[in-house]
């Protein structure tokens, strides 16, 4: 007899992470993001990505303990979000096409 434990709803999932990282590869490979680095706490996820010559993180990633996905910037003064959604598509698609994450997340199913 095995125990499911059900996943934890404030982290990224798998295919939350795969579809991240087919943005992340790309990014990376261009050299417009500098440094990317995640934190996990009780109550959230974040993924946070440094621009090249920033000392601060300029965009942040996170899923929220109701499930919840929000991507922000932060303009030196303040983390401003501008998309949400009820999955990491919905806010990642500001960044990239919907055509490349939805296939980036099957895979990874």
């Amino acid at each position: 007899m095995c125990v499911i434990l059900p996943f934890a709803r404030q982290r990224f999932t798998p295919s939350d992470m795969a579809a991240w990282n087919a943005i992340l590869a790309d990014r990376r490979r261009r050299g417009l993001w500098q440094k990317v680095d995640r934190a996990t706490s009780r109550d959230r996820d974040w993924i946070m990505v440094w621009l090249p010559g920033l000392k601060e993180p300029s965009l942040r990633l996170e899923r929220d303990s109701k499930g919840v996905y929000g991507l922000s910037y932060y303009d030196g003064q303040g983390w401003f979000q501008f998309r949400q959604g009820a999955t990491i598509i919905d806010c990642l698609s500001q960044i990239e096409p919907e055509a490349q994450l939805k296939a980036a997340a099957r895979r990874a199913d």
